[in-house]
């Protein structure tokens, strides 16, 4: 492969200027930098942008952090992302925490080595402190959060109103005639898992049903004790006629149940998941779900860090953007006639 000593003999121009052409410098004319690309185009040689960034001190990179690439909240939102920052100059590097704060802290420190331009993340389930994201702060690179934040009032960020999604769906399932109405709950020191949990009782307060010990499950689908705390409760009197999940996956699993159980959905127990994913409308029936607005919420967080990437005058006052859940009613949830959301 070519470098840029080959184009110098090639074109019989300093090493210096060769350089100045790939830095956009104003200080070549037009012919030497048409003298230059064209040579490059013969020889095949491509600058070494991370070389360019190292020795510039930024990059054109950004960082995404997410906790797994395969679940549809952060592949669509990681979609339109890139489609906002592609279109400014900038690439993205996409990082797996795998759900670990130890892994964060390691991604965190490898894209500062490499000199990111700028980071967007959505923390772990272990993550409740900001002690590893203070090296950002140190190197000036500017941070936003994404459906996953810490209650920090000074870090950008851009979330759904959990509460507000898992409110709506628990009055949704009040009014479809449940009674008996349990949650699926996430983990509990992750906020929006919280937030979703706290809309869930508030609307059976605001209705006057009782929430008895059982009705809250911690819910992780892939622990077997969880399924078996499921079971269990559905086995019980009075039977729940109406589940809440923190996420689609969760709801799946209860699908499962339910149908292992021969408990028909939903005549016997209408169930509301959370995340909208596209096998909701593939499933039957199909899966009510509060859509996360992943398209959206992308599309802002990276809106937000090109802002705080541009040249600042003067302090700029921190943005938390707050987006509305839509409920996309479904067959699993409808006891009674309404349009559906197919």
């Amino acid at each position: 492969m070519a470098n840029m000593k080959d184009l110098a003999k090639a074109t019989g121009l300093s090493l210096a200027t060769i350089s100045r052409v790939f830095n956009d410098s104003d200080k070549v004319t037009a012919q030497t930098r048409e003298i230059v690309l064209s040579a490059a185009e013969k020889l095949s040689y491509r600058p070494n942008k991370m070389a360019a960034a190292l020795r510039s001190g930024r990059s054109n990179s950004i960082g995404v952090i997410v906790p797994v690439i395969d679940r549809e909240v952060f592949s669509s939102a990681i979609k339109s992302m890139e489609e906002v920052l592609s279109a400014s100059g900038y690439n993205i590097i996409i990082c797996q925490s795998h759900e670990s704060y130890q892994r964060e802290q390691e991604i965190i420190e490898n894209l500062v080595q490499l000199k990111v331009a700028g980071v967007i993340i959505s923390i772990s389930k272990e993550t409740n402190t900001t002690d590893h994201l203070a090296v950002l702060e140190k190197e000036n690179i500017p941070l936003v959060f994404f459906d996953r934040s810490l209650e920090l009032g000074k870090l950008n960020s851009v979330v759904i109103n959990n509460y507000n999604g898992a409110y709506q769906a628990t009055q949704h399932l009040v009014d479809q005639g449940c009674r008996q109405i349990i949650h699926l709950a996430g983990k509990e020191k992750v906020p929006i898992f919280r937030e979703r949990r706290r809309g869930f009782e508030d609307a059976l307060r605001r209705n006057k049903l009782a929430l008895e010990d059982g009705d809250v499950i911690a819910f992780d689908e892939s622990q077997a004790n969880r399924v078996a705390q499921l079971t269990a409760r559905l086995a019980a009197e009075p039977r729940p006629d109406g589940i809440l999940a923190h996420g689609d996956i969760s709801a799946l699993v209860a699908l499962r149940v339910l149908n292992e159980k021969g408990i028909r959905v939903p005549a016997e127990v209408a169930i509301v998941g959370f995340g909208d994913s596209l096998f909701c409308t593939y499933l039957e029936p199909g899966l009510s779900s509060v859509s996360q607005r992943n398209e959206d919420v992308g599309r802002l967080a990276a809106s937000l860090l090109l802002e705080e990437l541009q040249p600042q005058e003067a302090d700029r006052v921190v943005a938390h953007q707050v987006l509305p859940p839509v409920l996309k009613i479904r067959k699993s949830s409808l006891r009674r006639p309404q349009t559906t959301d197919e």
